[in-house]
């Protein structure tokens, strides 16, 4: 759970185990890439055209 920075007595005695293990699949995670754009349809069809 030191991934979680959580400290023993959370662990053992505060949190439910269900709970923990949840956490422990949802934890944040760094994410790579460029950033998605969102475009209407609109727009790809004039996109498409042009070519």
């Amino acid at each position: 759970m030191d991934s979680l920075h959580l400290t023993y007595d959370e662990v053992v005695n505060e949190i439910p185990y269900r709970n923990l293990i949840i956490m422990q699949k949802d934890k944040q995670h760094e994410v790579y890439g460029d950033m998605v754009k969102t475009i209407s349809g609109k727009d790809m069809a004039k996109r498409r055209n042009k070519k």
